[in-house]
């Protein structure tokens, strides 16, 4: 997987916000929501049938999950049971990387076991680590990137109110902008052996797979931002699979798409993070 580095050059098509974005709804933010949203790939769904597990993710685009050897993903809980003993004042549950992170929640009434990730990193759902550097010098660069470098003029929440959505996709976002540059290099001059870039497309490769789980969605808004990263890590994983030396036209259009697709989220990040959301959100997108 691609390190993380001190370095970071700068992607100059993110700084005007408005002109990299593109229209997406989402409903007011509420501070004191913590139900469980399921969103495309942060949540599955297995319907418990005859004594087996078939995993089905909820979302347009269903695949069946890869299971563990005892036939289950994640620890078994209740949505009571983790609103009593890890939603903070806001209402988010938020539950420790070395606490089991990815939970199967089970709902009254019903067959369907929603399993999903609670921490605030995108995870593998299997091993419930880290796809990504979680690093406090990675958020102490990353946080500032995405708020006040971006628009000085607006005011931010803190890390501490932001969803467990928003904060991984600050880690997550922040290694993929680096991809992106590095990847931009390795065109420029038409090098594409250095270890940068291999680690650059390993990283896309792994957030592309099915098993990468982003956080469970517990604010409307997180929905709209879940859907703009997958549809960013779909194009990231379909440029690391390509051969740039094979046919490097078709690699510089499918970046053009990862690098569009990444900056639609990451712009989206920023006023998502900032304090009057509602009224950027309807400036920007409109209503």
């Amino acid at each position: 997987m691609m390190k993380w580095n001190d370095t970071i050059k700068t992607f100059t098509v993110m700084f005007s916000v408005a002109a990299i974005l593109t229209a997406c709804g989402g409903g007011a933010k509420e501070t004191s929501s913590s139900s469980e949203t399921s969103s495309s790939n942060a949540a599955v769904t297995e319907t418990v049938a005859n004594g087996s597990n078939a995993g089905e993710e909820t979302g347009s685009d269903a695949k069946e999950s890869s299971l563990t050897d005892d036939g289950k993903i994640g620890k078994d809980s209740t949505l009571e049971e983790l609103k009593q003993q890890y939603a903070d004042k806001l209402g988010y549950i938020r539950i420790p990387l070395n606490d089991h992170p990815v939970r199967r929640v089970s709902e009254n009434d019903s067959k369907n076991i929603n399993v999903a990730n609670y921490s605030d990193a995108v995870v593998d759902m299997n091993a419930e680590v880290p796809i990504h550097s979680d690093s406090q010098r990675l958020i102490d660069d990353a946080f500032p990137y995405f708020t006040t470098v971006q628009a000085p003029d607006e005011s931010y929440v803190t890390w501490e109110e932001a969803t467990n959505l928003e904060r991984a996709m600050v880690k997550t976002l922040f290694i993929a902008r680096e991809g992106l540059l590095i990847t931009e290099d390795a065109m420029k001059n038409k090098d594409y052996s250095s270890t940068s870039f291999q680690d650059a497309m390993d990283f896309f490769r792994v957030t592309a797979k099915f098993e990468s789980m982003a956080p469970v969605a517990q604010h409307p808004r997180d929905i709209t931002l879940s859907t703009l990263y997958d549809k960013a890590r779909t194009s990231w994983g379909k440029l690391a699979e390509m051969d740039p030396e094979q046919d490097e036209a078709a690699f510089a259009e499918m970046y053009k798409t990862a690098r569009s697709d990444a900056n639609n989220a990451m712009g989206l990040l920023n006023v998502l993070l900032s304090t009057n959301e509602e009224e950027r959100v309807e400036e920007i997108y409109g209503k």
